[in-house]
């Protein structure tokens, strides 16, 4: 789920967003018209809480912000699906990422379509559910009870020459279409697990999406030199991606809140937009059931909802909000 916040002043608000809002009680509930304006903008300056501490809203300090907040897996299972339209309602999420590939996922599809401003992409998935084409038609993909590959499986199939880039490109188009198919055009694209920052991946996403009419693709820079491994490998991989994705909107920088350490509370994420440039903040908020436990019951998924509702974060990055395809 992702969404920019930008303040700056009145130019930047336009006449109907600011009467729809004025209108409302809550800010970040209010009546966003049509989808397809991909637009949800708020007046204001937005406000940025102190490091380190939790003040009282009245104290916030105000910054200038640019930054998206996207919440991921959209479908993994029921109980993220619920985790993820809470943060959106209750918090600061304004997109999603459907994962297509998990039986939760159709249902999902329409809960949050009929969320007026949120935002839907598509979360690619090569590594934990089933092909969205025939099993038989992407067999360099699967298992033999055409299964995806785990994410090491795939890895060293990947770069062995065992995957072949035209049943990436089949699967990939098939995803794409499965979400058309339910109502989502999908114009945001991520993924599970980060694969499409693969460079062989990403050379098929990136020709894949621009044949799609695709307009925002996930990068992975790290914005300090200081990070973790994790995120330094995904900086490294998403500097090698750069060149496939040419010519698709993508963040300036990335934080993933789940695998951050120290994790970050919400000042810590007001205060991002400090880094400058259009970045994107991603999170994994959920609630954990049975089906998730089998799929991915790993992450702190919990802490992440309780961050995105944080009645501070909601202050912090203020009102001014749009989408990542707008």
């Amino acid at each position: 789920m992702s969404y920019a916040v930008r303040g700056g002043g009145a130019s930047s608000v336009t006449p109907r967003a600011t009467s729809a809002l004025s209108r409302s009680r809550d800010p970040f509930r209010a009546d966003a018209g049509p989808r397809d304006e991909h637009q949800l903008r708020g007046a204001g300056a937005a406000d940025a809480a102190r490091p380190h501490t939790h003040p009282p809203e009245r104290h916030a300090r105000a910054l200038p912000l640019s930054v998206i907040v996207t919440a991921d897996d959209l479908g993994l299972s029921t109980g993220v699906t619920r985790g993820i339209l809470e943060a959106h309602r209750r918090g600061v999420v304004r997109s999603t990422s459907l994962i297509v590939t998990y039986p939760a996922a159709q249902e999902a599809a329409a809960l949050a379509l009929a969320e007026p401003d949120l935002e839907i992409g598509l979360h690619l998935d090569l590594v934990g559910g089933r092909p969205a084409s025939d099993p038989a038609s992407v067999p360099s993909l699967c298992d033999e009870n055409g299964t995806f590959y785990p994410l090491s499986v795939f890895t060293r199939r990947l770069f062995t020459g065992r995957v072949r880039p035209a049943e990436l490109a089949r699967e990939l188009r098939a995803q794409a279409a499965r979400a058309r198919s339910w109502g989502v055009p999908a114009l945001a694209w991520d993924s599970h697990r980060h694969v499409h920052l693969l460079p062989p991946v990403a050379l098929v996403v990136g020709h894949v999406a621009r044949d799609l009419g695709v307009r925002w693709v996930r990068r992975a820079r790290a914005p300090r030199l200081r990070t973790e491994l994790k995120t330094a490998s995904l900086a490294a991989a998403s500097l090698v991606s750069d060149l496939a994705f040419r010519g698709i909107r993508g963040p300036s920088w990335y934080v993933d809140l789940t695998s951050q350490r120290p994790r970050l509370d919400a000042a810590g994420v007001a205060l991002l937009a400090a880094y400058g440039g259009l970045g994107e903040v991603a999170g994994h908020p959920g609630y954990v059931d049975d089906d998730l436990s089998l799929a991915d019951g790993l992450l702190p998924r919990a802490d992440d909802l309780a961050l995105l509702t944080d009645p501070l974060l909601r202050t912090a990055l203020g009102r001014d909000v749009l989408w990542r395809v707008h």
